[in-house]
């Protein structure tokens, strides 16, 4: 006998058939304990992680069912915290593993529902394991059941857990889902760091009472050196409403590995701040001066090799792209990027032989740590991308006196025309034209024609479909198939590609509408690249946003900011966030400080145009989306205009810019909500309600963004709209 408690009891034995000591979890006679020892035993083999206990199989013994699982020798959790608090570093560890052991669970859809210290072993080498999935619950088949019946699932019985564990909404009866448990780990991270339970009472029900209503103690008053991250972590898991927690823990876990990762959160480690290095466009020197598709993509997988090696920050493609061919001096350049080292370069390539040289310059003296050439063959191109970034790494360590560990993993391996066509593909694509995004998915098709097992091809694809679909330039009944099976591809080849991931987890979004699921993807490919910046904008904008999530969205934008603190399109997010919220001055701010950066983004002029009608600056508003039409000659903008001018009274003009939606609907997909918007403004509702319908019908993707569009106020209960929105799952 090694435990006993309320449910029933463990015993070590040997398995005499292979040879090992295993833990027996027998439950008491009493209870359906055929049903709970398979329902356990099915969810904890679900998981395959080296930070959950292991199950063997399941057996029977005079009547009694029970489990056979792995043996741990250490001590629980609960007992380590008898000895008092756990010191920070080493209870940000924990976290860290334990967050990791629930991320695996929660991509499963499994939900632990009784997450406590002792339910967590800290094993004789030092990690912890997770136990007891008893009352595991799987929540994406919950999902599927219809709200009744999700919410009678535990009726007639007291909510499952343990009640000092328990997040408000199981306190209440409620449904547990993913969320609940980082509720969960939020007390019992807190627990670790301040020796105590965040919500302790003198009694149960007073420590229940508590949690469902107090707020938790400032982490400041138990350990000082609490920096802001730490304190957004207990914050956003100890929240009181669910919608304002992590979705699930593949988020909590990216922070927390952010948090370990920082070298700020023991005042016994004290290390030297990461240097930031900024990779600008190599400069083509061919003789033909037609290689600069060749010139950026090297920059980029360089920037990309580089931003995978520990202790480096590299400033992003868009932040850094932007100083092409600029007169700004690099001490100017490092100064607005905040790099401590720059990497300029050049290409000449001749035939089939390169000659690349690239020079690491310190910005602050304008001085050169470290040049080199390479003469090649252009078979050599991976390798010389090798060296190049271990040779960044090695030079930043010693010459800038600088911390650096570990190196860039070797680039994907694929043929070098294969990886020409890539490289033309993403040069195209960048540029983000209708016509380049087009021309770029046929130089994807080209290198995965070269080589079927390249993923980053078939994530292109998807990427370049997705974007288009946004951008309303094709029809999504097109796009939805493409986009799926090029990122289903890339994922099989590598399960981690974080681009992939972001792509699938768009489809999820814009497409499908499943947002749960949409979520939990973004947050796996937020933690498979946290530097990812267009995951967290992707995120943001496409799922949060229509899902009411405002704060949360907000956090993204402003992370995704950090990252890529010149990116327009991120900081005209900002205000599209605020314009959606309804903080129409505040949109305004933010949208005319991107367009002093840049008078000529179209973006910012149709967003700001469409906040000043919606405040009634009708001439301004005009003004502004005429602008943005000028610009573009996007249907988008021609549709804002077009309802602007009929809000003014100018209904001569937006009945000509509704015929002219209707003609390119003749030739060229248009968003039929783009149709419905002018047409609202001009008062003919029924034909209106017509558009939004059909829109719900092809999945037209603006349409996840219907409820925050003042354009479509006047007409979201009128008629058959409730009843359309609701079958497209638009919250």
């Amino acid at each position: 006998m090694i435990g006993r408690g309320g449910l029933g009891e463990v015993l070590a034995a040997d398995d005499l058939i292979l040879g090992r000591r295993v833990a027996l979890k027998f439950l008491k006679a009493e209870q359906d304990a055929h049903a709970q020892v398979l329902e356990e035993a099915r969810a904890a083999a679900r998981l395959h992680h080296p930070y959950v206990c292991n199950v063997y199989e399941t057996g029977d013994f005079r009547g009694r069912p029970f489990i056979a699982m792995e043996f741990l020798e250490g001590e629980t959790l609960a007992y380590r915290m008898k000895s008092g608090r756990i010191s920070l570093h080493k209870a940000v560890a924990h976290a860290t593993e334990i967050a990791e052991a629930l991320a695996a669970a929660h991509e499963q859809g499994i939900a632990h529902c009784d997450l406590k210290p002792a339910n967590i072993m800290i094993t004789s080498n030092g990690h912890v394991k997770l136990m007891d999935f008893g009352l595991a619950y799987i929540v994406r088949s919950a999902l599927l059941a219809s709200q009744d019946d999700t919410n009678t699932m535990f009726a007639g019985s007291n909510p499952p857990g343990t009640p000092a564990y328990m997040a408000p909404e199981q306190i209440r009866g409620d449904t547990p889902d993913l969320r609940s448990d980082v509720f969960a780990f939020g007390i019992v991270f807190s627990e670790m760091l301040m020796g105590v339970h965040p919500f302790r009472a003198r009694t149960l029900a007073a420590t229940v009472a508590a949690t469902v209503h107090d707020d938790a103690p400032d982490i400041a008053q138990y350990v000082p050196q609490a920096n802001s991250l730490l304190k957004r972590i207990l914050r956003k898991t100890l929240a009181k409403n669910p919608a304002d927690r992590y979705p699930s823990a593949t988020g909590l876990l990216s922070d927390l590995v952010r948090l370990r990762d920082g070298g700020d959160i023991d005042n016994a480690q004290v290390t030297a701040p990461r240097p930031i290095l900024a990779v600008l466009p190599f400069r083509d020197l061919s003789a033909q001066r037609d290689q600069e598709y060749f010139c950026d993509g090297l920059a980029e997988e360089l920037i990309l090799a580089i931003g995978r090696i520990d202790g480096l920050r590299v400033v992003s493609r868009s932040a850094a792209f932007r100083y092409r061919d600029s007169p700004v001096a690099l001490r100017q350049v490092g100064k607005e990027l905040g790099a401590t080292a720059i990497l300029e370069g050049s290409v000449r390539k001749a035939g089939n032989r390169l000659r690349i040289v690239v020079n690491l310059v310190n910005p602050e003296d304008d001085c050169s740590v470290w040049s080199e050439r390479y003469d090649r063959a252009l078979d050599d191109i991976f390798e010389i991308q090798d060296e190049i970034s271990a040779a960044i790494s090695e030079r930043l360590s010693v010459a800038l006196s600088l911390t650096t560990t570990g190196r860039a993993p070797r680039v994907a391996q694929t043929t070098v025309r294969a990886y020409e066509l890539y490289l033309q593909g993403r040069y195209l694509w960048n540029k983000r034209t209708e016509e380049d995004l087009k021309q770029s998915i046929e130089r994807f098709e080209k290198a995965v024609d070269e080589d079927p097992d390249y993923p980053l091809a078939y994530a292109a694809i998807a990427d370049a479909w997705v974007t288009l679909a946004l951008y309303g330039a094709v029809n999504p009944l097109d796009a939805l198939p493409a986009a799926k099976s090029a990122a289903d591809r890339a994922l099989a080849l590598e399960p981690k590609l974080s681009e992939a991931l972001t792509s699938r987890a768009c489809i999820r979004a814009i497409f499908e509408r499943d947002w749960p699921t949409a979520a939990g993807e973004f947050e796996t490919a937020i933690a498979s690249n946290p530097r990812y910046a267009q995951a967290r904008q992707w995120f943001a904008m496409n799922c949060l946003l229509p899902m009411g999530e405002f704060d949360r969205a907000r956090e993204e934008l402003k992370l995704a900011a950090e990252l890529e603190p010149v990116s327009l399109a991120i900081a005209a997010s900002l205000g599209i966030l605020d314009f959606y919220r309804g903080e129409y001055d505040e949109a305004v701010r933010h949208l005319q400080a991107v367009l002093e950066l840049d008078e000529r983004f179209y973006l910012a002029h149709y967003f700001l145009g469409q906040t000043y009608s919606a405040k009634g600056v009708n001439d301004e508003a005009i003004c502004e989306l005429q602008r943005a039409f000028n610009l573009s000659g996007s249907s988008e903008s021609l549709s804002a205009l077009g309802y602007a001018q009929a809000c003014a009274g100018d209904r001569e003009n937006a009945a000509d810019a509704l015929r002219q939606l209707l003609e390119r609907a003749t030739v060229r997909y248009v968003s039929p909500l783009l149709i419905a918007q002018v047409q609202v403004g001009l008062g003919q509702l029924d034909a209106a309600v017509h558009r939004i319908d059909e829109a719900y019908r092809i999945s037209a993707t603006d349409l996840i963004w219907f409820n925050l569009r003042p354009a479509f106020r006047s007409i979201r209960t009128y008629d058959r709209v409730p009843g359309i929105l609701t079958r497209a799952g638009i919250v």
